[in-house]
């Protein structure tokens, strides 16, 4: 699903598209034909989820579904009694009318079915038949799409059947009403970071269904002595909320709920492969072989290594003895003294609900399930940045160094640090002494 639709600035459009967090529909009463379809668990497959998905190409929001009932949960009513955004409807619709024993964990927001993931254990970067594909997922709840997986081809390029595609430029309700259930082909790229000309999105995750294929959380979750990451490989943390990638453009970046926040690259010059190499040292070399970067561990000519990437988003090249170099992962709750957060960038809370974006048009965002929580109001300036400065302020200033927006109080002169907690609240701290407050929390 795909719309201009807006919450703050233009930049929003791309938050709003089926991440609002609308009323949650009530799974329609067993009929005849939903009994056949499956009323349990036990009799849920991932084949019967792509069937039930296909039997539906060309339904609108409010068109008679295949089983005889009246639209895809609330896809027809759920904007104030018109058609809202509804991949996610359909995507729940599918999954609860294919046997999957319990959907109440997911909402018409796209971004519902990560947390679901999260919630279950079940979000994976190995796709099977039956999966929900997540697309251009920010953390906290935002997704822009959701859809089903149909097909996966043994080249690992997938098909998927998404509902809310293919409408047409306007209000939700207009946009809502003119898309259709259609099949996403041709087939496109099952990994996970990949960007899909077919979808005209990232891939941010696969999520398996409770009960009918708990698909094995990413087992890529370190690189061997003597492995590599080649452009478009990554590897996972096991909760899934942060991976290690070299993108298809060279860049070696770690993220955090989809969101870039670190990379140790300062040449333009593009990897060609990243190497846990067996003396110790982690290595990013360009096509040439040239060195472009390394964690400077060489040298060992006895024991094993390798790079790990925790649940923290901690990365360590480690040994049997400890670890030979780590980078914490504080920069994606924490702003520490001096740090930036440049537009695209977020803030992500530890347990995945929360998310402070740093937009494009220069508002600083907080978000969780698609509601905005808090912002500083500063859109309208396309560039601007978040500082976390050494007197305790943080600050938003514009290109131009000119501060549109503070947190006002100082303190804690070099210690002051800003976080996202989980509980959902935006934080200036200096050594556990609070000097400001989004005052939003627990949502």
């Amino acid at each position: 699903m795909r719309s201009l639709r807006h919450l703050i600035g233009p930049t929003l459009s791309a938050f709003a598209l089926a991440t609002g967090l609308f009323a949650l529909g009530t799974v329609e009463p067993a009929s005849a034909a939903t009994a056949t379809a499956g009323t349990s668990a036990a009799t849920a497959s991932g084949r019967s989820i792509a069937a039930l998905a296909l039997a539906n190409l060309g339904k609108h929001a409010c068109s008679t579904n295949s089983l005889g009932g009246s639209s895809f949960e609330t896809s027809c009513t759920g904007n104030g009694g018109e058609p809202e955004y509804w991949c996610a409807d359909f995507a729940r619709w599918v999954w609860a009318n294919s046997g999957v024993a319990d959907t109440s964990a997911l909402t018409a927001a796209a971004g519902s079915f990560y947390t679901y993931g999260l919630q279950f254990g079940t979000l994976t970067s190995t796709p099977a038949v039956g999966d929900a594909a997540v697309f251009d997922y920010y953390g906290g709840g935002v997704a822009d799409h959701v859809a089903i997986v149909t097909q996966v081809n043994g080249n690992g390029t997938i098909e998927t059947t998404s509902g809310d595609w293919g409408g047409e430029p306007g209000s939700e309700a207009h946009f809502a009403s003119t898309s259709t259930v259609q099949l996403n082909s041709p087939s496109y790229s099952g990994t996970i970071g990949s960007y899909s000309g077919v979808m005209g999105m990232r891939l941010s995750a696969f999520v398996a269904p409770v009960g009918v294929k708990v698909s094995p959380v990413e087992a890529r979750v370190r690189l061997g002595a003597g492995h590599t990451l080649s452009p478009g490989q990554s590897i996972t943390s096991p909760n899934g909320l942060y991976a290690l990638a070299l993108t298809t453009s060279g860049q070696l970046v770690e993220t955090a709920a989809g969101r870039t926040i670190w990379s140790p690259m300062a040449t333009g010059s593009p990897g060609d492969e990243l190497v846990m190499q067996s003396d110790g040292d982690l290595v990013l070399d360009s096509a040439s072989q040239a060195v472009l970067w390394s964690t400077g561990t060489g040298g060992h000519t006895t024991g094993s290594y390798w790079l790990n990437l925790y649940d923290s988003g901690e990365l360590a090249v480690n040994t049997s003895t400890g670890s030979l170099w780590t980078r914490q992962a504080g920069g994606a709750a924490v702003l520490a003294p001096g740090a930036v957060l440049a537009p695209g960038q977020a803030l992500v809370s530890a347990n995945g609900l929360y998310v402070t974006y740093m937009q494009s048009d220069g508002n600083l965002v907080e978000y969780t399930g698609g509601r905005v929580l808090w912002d500083s109001a500063t859109a309208g300036n396309p560039g601007a940045r978040a500082i976390m400065r050494a007197n305790g302020r943080l600050v938003v200033v514009s290109p131009s160094g000119h501060v549109i927006w503070s947190s006002m109080k100082t303190g804690g002169a070099g210690t002051a640090r800003a976080a996202l907690l989980a509980s959902g609240e935006l934080v200036v701290r200096a050594k556990g002494t609070l000097i400001w407050s989004s005052g939003v929390s627990n949502y």
